[in-house]
């Protein structure tokens, strides 16, 4: 799928890159939160030691930053996305996510969030089209 940024994720792009260091290769944004991807074995760049890069890029973002590492595959990628995954399984375009009950509301987020922006991101990056959440049954 060919990705199509606006000139405000460009300028967020080329101004995150420079404040980190790290090679950012998407962005999506919600009404509060700015989500990058960074190229994989950068993300500790990213970051900077203790949070400290992070700290300082909400501050002039003034908005919360996420930073997810891209991966080759989709289930890598997940697995860095959600590590309290506990099994993930690419079908087709699907992707089925096995999680705890307990972490459930963790990995969905408030009414779907967090599950949108990675569908979002799983569509552009890898072309797959869903994210089947799945929890065990419980005897």
């Amino acid at each position: 799928m060919k990705v199509i940024l606006d000139e405000q994720t460009i300028q967020s792009i080329s101004f995150f890159q420079k404040l980190t260091g790290a090679s950012i290769i998407d962005s999506v944004t919600d009404e509060d939160t700015l989500y990058f991807v960074v190229d994989k074995g950068q993300y500790g760049m990213a970051v900077g030691r203790s949070g400290e890069k992070i700290r300082k890029a909400e501050a002039l973002f003034k908005k919360r930053i996420r930073i997810f590492e891209y991966a080759d595959t989709v289930e890598d990628f997940l697995k860095n996305a959600i590590p309290e995954a506990k099994k993930i399984a690419s079908k087709d375009e699907a992707i089925e996510i096995t999680i705890s009950n307990h972490d459930r509301p963790k990995v969905i987020g408030r009414s779907g969030g967090k599950i949108k922006i990675l569908n979002n991101l799983i569509e552009r990056l890898y072309s797959k089209k869903n994210i089947r959440i799945l929890t065990p049954m419980r005897l």
